[in-house]
């Protein structure tokens, strides 16, 4: 099924080793005596007598081992290991990465560097045999005898580990390095998770219909969602919640995740929710009925002059196109005759919305994208339908965030030469999953495929240096030069493609590189800035000055009109620097001036979707989105749109 050949053996011994990473505390050495329960001869190979932890991105001593080169030379724990023999562990992911570069033959040295008390010191370690002991037998420990099958692996962790470790659980994470080891986009769903992701891409949920934050350990409404069941019983926006079925969630710490949990549950069932409004001190009490919620994937759609029409959209679910086409002829209504889609940060969704979202945009029968794999063969999926978006201009934004379906959508319509994209080179996700259900419920997620563009670029862009680097990549473009420079982008001159129409020059293995390419923008940013976005303050302020002065807002603001075109930022920019303080964000003048502009926007953008509704928020940011500046430029330049083109 796979899309390329696996070897058997390889993937038998990965999943060995996945359960292996999962146990903690992790075990270097087993007894002799219970390598013949497993009939397995001992390992001739030692290592160097310590384990390790990960803590924030280091690599901390665990365990040290008596009698072994590691207590002898008093390695203690809770050092910070640096390297061992020059390699440096800030690619050392799993417990099984650093037992590759600690085990070796007997009596041999490693060189390690390590940090302890801030000082850095450098050891060398003999690798000693122990006595009576010999290395875990899992892969990599010795070249002939370990443990390489699901079922000897069950037994070997339930001999070492009788007390600790949960069966379910330690297959389920042996599940998910094997299939990690094949590409980065195979993977294993538990229940949980299958629930999390499914609930964007369905296009709803069952709940009782808020947005909420959680401010001073307080529960605040942000918004009853329009029609749903909470607004319906007279939730309103600034409500604290209090009690959830008669148990306290405000004051004892509760995350997001434990308030969601109470609050979600099947339709029709009903929940006590305790409220307190206003400066009143009255618990009142609301019984809701769960019902379907939905989830929008259209996250804005307005004007941006008088002819083009915007349209965000994070993700492709099963109501993408019909929310669009809802968008599309609102737009229309007020004098839309071109387009600005914006997949910045889009990362995909159903293959099938992506084709239908392409062929509102293409005339006539025209190939959209194909798969094709190694027991599968090729598939074409075609656009027939009258789109309604046939006649215009189309730009399409993207970045290094926009993935699968969103490069599905910019390939066609790049290669039919249909519009232009703009931006920054795609994320380059170009596989294709099968989802197989397992008996518990649980599933996972074999590539079977790789999608190509109708010319035949193949999106895909490589990971033969593994998930972890695979994943990086994108913030590597960063260092490249890539994000500011579009000379930086290495081209792949084996892979050059035509587009179908205008045939201009494109590159297939690795994203789809824009048409005309908009540098990443630092500027209005500060250190300052920057602690305020990573402390979450634009939020938790945001919603605490709105909560505060609501009343006196929706009285000088009673429209989202008026507040966009005559909004007083100044008593709420001092407020804010107030509450930083508090928060400990110090201020600093210098940096608050340097990017004084981008918290004033960042701000009213925050306060808009408290004070009105969450879309809006992408009416205010958007002053500071560079793409969509750039293709405003644009648009309406007939020479300059029909020259980026041809």
């Amino acid at each position: 099924m796979y899309v390329e050949d696996v070897d058997i053996n390889n993937v038998q011994e990965n999943l060995v080793t996945g359960m292996y990473n999962y146990t903690k505390p992790m075990s270097l050495y087993m007894h002799d005596s219970t390598f013949s329960l497993l009939n397995l001869k001992s390992s001739d190979k030692a290592a160097l007598g310590f384990t390790v932890k990960f803590k924030k991105g280091k690599v901390l001593v665990d365990s040290v081992f008596s009698k072994t080169g590691a207590s002898l030379i008093n390695i203690e724990s809770n050092d910070q290991v640096l390297s061992i023999d020059g390699n440096k562990l800030s690619e050392v992911y799993y417990y099984s990465d650093f037992f590759k570069l600690t085990v070796g033959d007997s009596n041999s040295y490693s060189n390690i560097k390590l940090i302890r008390d801030k000082d850095t010191l450098d050891f060398k370690v003999q690798r000693k045999k122990k006595s009576n002991f010999s290395l875990i037998p899992i892969p990599n420990s010795s070249p002939n005898s370990y443990v390489n099958n699901f079922e000897n692996g069950l037994k070997l962790f339930d001999i070492v580990y009788p007390d600790s470790v949960l069966k379910s659980k330690i297959t389920e994470n042996g599940i998910r390095y094997m299939l990690e080891q094949l590409d980065p986009h195979s993977t294993y769903i538990s229940l949980k998770d299958l629930h999390d992701m499914n609930a964007p891409l369905k296009g709803s949920f069952t709940g009782v219909g808020i947005r909420f934050q959680i401010f001073k350990d307080t529960v605040l409404v942000v918004q009853a969602i329009p029609g749903g069941p909470s607004e319906k019983v007279g939730l309103m926006a600034g409500d604290k919640i209090i009690k959830i079925q008669d148990e306290m969630v405000a004051g004892i710490g509760m995350k997001n995740s434990g308030v969601r949990d109470r609050l979600l549950g099947d339709k029709g069932t009903k929940v006590l929710v305790g409220i307190k409004r206003g400066k009143s001190d009255e618990v009142i009490d609301f019984e809701i009925t769960r019902d379907k919620i939905p989830i929008y994937s259209v996250d804005a759609s307005y004007m941006v002059n008088d002819n083009t029409g915007y349209i965000k959209l994070n993700n492709f679910s099963s109501t993408s196109v019909n929310e669009i086409r809802k968008a599309v002829f609102s737009l229309k209504n007020s004098g839309m005759d071109n387009l600005i889609l914006d997949l910045q940060n889009n990362g995909g969704g159903y293959l099938k919305t992506a084709v239908d979202l392409a062929d509102e945009m293409l005339t006539g029968n025209k190939k959209i994208v194909s798969t094709n794999g190694r027991k599968f063969p090729e598939k074409i999926y075609s656009g027939n339908k009258n789109g309604l978006l046939e006649k215009g201009k189309i730009i399409i934004l993207v970045n290094e965030g926009s993935a699968s379906a969103s490069e599905i959508v910019s390939g066609a319509i790049q290669d039919w030469d249909r519009g232009l994209i703009l931006g920054r080179r795609t994320f380059g996700k170009g596989l294709v999953q099968k989802p197989i259900q397992l008996p518990d419920g649980t599933q996972v997620r074999i590539t079977t495929s790789k999608y190509y563009t109708p010319s035949g670029r193949c999106i895909q862009k490589s990971y033969s240096g593994g998930s972890m680097a695979y994943r990086k990549e994108k913030y590597s473009r960063y260092k490249s030069g890539e994000s500011f420079n579009k000379d930086s982008i290495k081209n792949n001159e084996d892979q050059v493609y035509s587009t179908l129409v205008k045939s201009r020059k494109v590159y297939g293995g690795g994203g789809i590189v824009p048409d005309v390419f908009v540098p990443l923008d630092t500027n209005g940013t500060s250190p300052y800035f920057s602690k305020l976005v990573r402390k979450g303050i634009f939020n938790q302020f945001s919603l605490y000055y709105v909560n505060k002065y609501r009343s006196q807002l929706e009285k000088k603001y009673p429209n989202f009109k008026k507040y966009k075109s005559s909004f007083e930022s100044k008593k709420a920019l001092q407020e804010l620097i107030e509450f930083a303080k508090k928060e400990g964000v110090e201020f600093n003048e210098d940096e608050y001036k340097e990017s004084k502009k981008t918290i004033e926007i960042r701000l009213k953008a925050n306060m808009a979707q408290d004070l009105f509704d969450y879309k809006k928020f992408y009416e205010i940011i958007n002053e500071l989105n560079t793409s969509l500046q750039k293709a405003k430029e644009i648009i309406n330049n007939e020479q300059a749109f029909s020259k980026l083109i041809n």
